[in-house]
């Protein structure tokens, strides 16, 4: 945060290769990409001036435009999700936490990830690293952990986690998790594969003492931190981190599709309010993705254009400040720079967005990035405007999101689901063990899922993949999470390593 930004973003090794979506920002030109965007700006505003001649004038109100509600699901096809969910989840066979982890590790190795950080060996006794995990996770704690499991001591426990459990084990763990659910058939009835959102989950703290803990009104009085979570369509996580309870989520926003490890090829992101901002879209925009956010009180946010406003009739109410070209100009070259440094991993996109947002005085470099993205903007805001079914896929994604925080919020129950860490590192590692686990369950009902979908289909049922469709990875009733940690030595398992079905349950 002290170092100059110049500094800052100069590489110091060679760049890492991205996917091959995105492209190398050094390589645009100003000149070509102005006259591309202005004239797909000036379309996108006639259009829209255009069809609103034809609309009725009560979409206006005052000098803003009303933007239109979007319906809500029939309560018959709620009620029939839910049904179709039951009848899958009936199969599922009832299971621990812990043999859901230790099958996971089977069919996937993730613990292998988690090397010494001496030695750079695995943990030479799963079953213990697997009880830390799940104290971790779970919000229990070593010491509770130690006294109800029966495979180790708090010594042995604090053991795997000091030595095994940092930050560059957990994500490499988690991208093999997050492969591993891309790989799996049912996965491709959830979504295709490479659309992400990102959304932040309030965690209450046992105290204001504790490290990063505020105040949010929203949330009541009591000091909370945030888990900020980037998952894909396919339910997969892909990225977390904690952050302040009063901390602007639009920040973190890029941190997890471009600082994953796994093979998944992000090309568009979806946000919720809190994670929109203009450089958000210029930094999307820049590195050739598309960014869908849910923007709050769309209707009070201004339109941009680099033409005078009277040119787009009745829409001329609705302008902010005219673009200025020049700005941009004048910092084209920054802007590439500060765009490769994130595209080659050189820094954290959310230091170098915190560093801008931090100067004192009104930046030229942040004041040109806003330029940029008050352009994409203006042409989602007409976007949505006009398209019923982007504004229906935002939402859908970003229910995605919603559901798994509710899964993470089963997981993380203990001590009332508040954290009671004082340090920012044990927030870290408690929130990389949450989604950790959870990523496991996923991947866990995702295999379950599909030989359940199996049975049916043996069993003469039509239009099972149709069904597939209406439920997701995400369900936990069947999945022992309170209290019984032990390892079951002799489960019966059918001779693919599964427990078996309950078909009677059909």
């Amino acid at each position: 945060m002290h170092r100059a930004l110049e500094d800052l973003i100069r590489p110091s090794v060679a760049p890492i290769i991205q996917p091959s979506r995105l492209p190398d920002p050094g390589k645009l030109e100003f000149e070509q990409w102005i006259a591309a965007k202005s004239a797909q700006l000036d379309r996108a505003l006639l259009a829209t001036a255009n069809s609103l001649s034809s609309k009725d004038a009560a979409l206006f109100t005052g000098d803003r435009l009303r933007f239109p509600k979007m319906p809500k699901e029939r309560a018959a096809d709620e009620e029939q999700s839910r049904d179709t969910a039951l009848q899958f989840y009936r199969m599922l066979p009832t299971v621990r936490i812990t043999d859901v982890l230790h099958q996971v590790a089977k069919w996937t190795g993730f613990i292998d990830h988690f090397t010494h950080v001496s030695t750079g060996l695995p943990p030479s006794d799963e079953k213990a690293f697997i009880a830390s995990l799940i104290a971790e996770a779970t919000n229990l704690g070593l010491s509770r952990m130690a006294d109800i499991c029966n495979v180790a001591s708090r010594r042995a426990l604090l053991r795997m986690q000091t030595w095994h459990m940092r930050e560059d084990t957990f994500r490499a763990a988690l991208a093999t998790l997050t492969d591993a659910i891309h790989a799996e058939p049912v996965a491709a009835w959830f979504g295709e594969g490479w659309r992400a959102s990102a959304d932040g989950q309030h965690y209450y703290l046992g105290g204001p003492g504790e490290s990063g803990g505020a105040v949010n009104a929203h949330y009541g009085r009591d000091p909370i931190v945030k888990i900020y979570t980037t998952i894909t369509d396919r339910y997969a996580p892909l990225h977390q981190t904690v952050i302040a309870g009063t901390a602007g989520e639009a920040i973190h926003a890029l941190d997890g599709i471009l600082g994953h490890q796994s093979g998944v090829d992000v090309a568009a992101l979806h946000v919720d309010g809190g994670g929109v901002s203009d450089i958000v879209f210029c930094v999307m925009t820049m590195l050739g993705l598309s960014f869908e956010p849910r923007i709050p009180r769309l209707s009070d946010r201004r339109l941009y254009a680099f033409e005078p406003k009277a040119r787009y009739g009745r829409l001329a109410p609705l302008f902010g400040h005219r673009l200025d070209q020049n700005l941009i100009r004048s910092h084209w070259d920054e802007i590439r720079q500060v765009i490769a440094a994130m595209h080659n991993r050189v820094v954290t996109p959310s230091l170098v967005l915190r560093k801008l947002s931090a100067y004192r005085q009104q930046n030229s470099l942040a004041a040109a990035m806003r330029e940029i993205g008050r352009i994409e903007r203006t042409i989602f805001t007409l976007r949505w405007f006009e398209d019923p079914d982007l504004r229906k896929l935002v939402t859908a994604e970003l229910n995605k999101g919603e559901a798994r925080n509710t899964l993470a919020r089963a997981v993380a129950f203990h001590r009332l689901g508040r954290f009671r860490d004082r340090g920012t590192e044990n927030q870290q590692l408690r929130a990389a063990g949450l989604n950790l686990v959870s990523a496991a369950i996923i991947l866990y009902n995702c295999k379950n899922l599909a030989r359940a979908a199996r049975a049916l289909k043996a069993r003469g049922q039509p239009g099972i993949d149709g069904l597939l469709r209406q439920i997701s990875p995400l369900g936990w009733d069947h999945i022992n999470l309170t209290g019984d940690y032990v390892f079951s030595d002799d489960a019966q398992l059918d001779h693919d390593g599964f427990l078996p079905l309950w078909i009677d349950a059909l």
